[in-house]
C-alpha cells in the first residue's frame, strides 16, 4: 500500500505566532545598533500613516522594505539572529513585542510530533523569520523576497507575500512538496489570511473573539484559539 500524502500546518507569524510584528521589532532593534532610532520612529510613523489613510497592505508592505535598501544581506542576516537571540531572552528593544505566543507553539509542537510539515507564511522576511523557523525544527518559509543586488537589497519588493500571494503560495507549496491540503491545518489571525486557510480542511483562527477573522471564522464554522 502507498503511504498517504502528507499533511501541513500553515502558520501566520505576526500576531498569530508571535504577540507582536516582527518587521517592526526587527526594524527598531536595527535602529538602536545602529544609533539611528529616531529615523526609524519617522519611518514607522509614515507606516502608520500610509495605514490610517487607507493604503493596501500590501503596498505598505513595499514601503516598509526600502528601510533596508542599500544593506548587505548577510550583515541584516546577522541582524535577524542577533535581534531573536534578544527577543528569546526578554531583552527586546520595543518589549518583547516579538515574542511567541505559548498556544501556539504547542499547536506547533503537536503538528511536528504528528509528523506534519510546518509551514511559516507571512509578509515578513527571511532575516526576521529564519531563526524561528530553525526553532520550530526547520519550518518551512513562504515569505515576501525583497529584491537583491549584487549582495545588498535593492529596497524594491516584485510580490508582498499578503492576501492572495498567500494563497497562490500555498497552493503551490502543497503541489510542489506532495502535501494534502484536505488533511493540512491552516492558522491566521488577520482578515486577509482567509484566503489561503480556506485552502485547508482544519483551519483555526488566533485572535480575540469579535475580531473580523473571528467573525468570519464562526460564520465558516472554523475553530478559535482565543488570545
Amino acid at each position: 500500500m502507498s503511504e498517504p500524502p502528507r499533511a501541513a500546518a500553515y502558520l501566520d507569524v505576526d500576531g498569530t505566532l508571535t504577540t507582536g510584528v516582527t518587521l517592526f521589532e526587527l526594524l527598531r532593534f536595527d535602529a538602536a545598533e545602529r544609533g539611528t532610532d529616531r529615523e526609524a520612529v519617522a519611518f514607522l510613523r509614515t507606516v502608520a500613516a500610509m495605514r490610517e489613510a487607507g493604503v493596501p497592505r500590501a503596498e505598505r508592505n513595499r514601503h516598509y522594505f526600502t528601510w533596508w535598501s542599500g544593506r548587505q544581506v548577510e550583515d541584516v542576516e546577522q541582524v535577524g539572529r542577533r535581534w531573536f537571540a534578544s527577543v528569546r531572552t526578554g531583552g527586546s528593544t520595543a518589549g518583547g513585542g516579538g515574542a511567541l505566543r505559548p498556544q501556539v507553539v504547542s499547536i506547533v509542537e503537536r503538528h511536528r510530533r504528528a509528523g506534519h510539515v510546518v509551514v511559516l507564511v507571512s509578509g515578513s522576511f527571511a532575516p526576521a523569520l529564519a531563526p524561528l523557523a530553525e526553532v520550530l525544527g526547520g519550518a518551512h518559509l513562504l515569505v515576501t523576497v525583497p529584491e537583491v543586488e549584487d549582495g545588498r537589497f535593492t529596497g524594491h519588493v516584485a510580490v508582498p507575500m499578503i492576501g492572495e500571494a498567500k494563497v497562490r503560495a500555498v497552493a503551490e507549496h502543497a503541489r510542489r512538496e506532495e502535501i494534502s491540503l484536505p488533511r493540512s491545518a491552516a492558522y491566521g489571525d488577520d482578515l486577509s489570511d482567509a484566503g489561503y486557510m480556506g485552502l485547508t480542511g482544519h483551519p483555526t483562527v488566533v485572535a480575540a473573539p469579535g475580531a473580523a477573522l473571528a467573525v468570519e471564522g464562526g460564520r465558516r464554522g472554523w475553530a478559535l484559539v482565543a488570545v
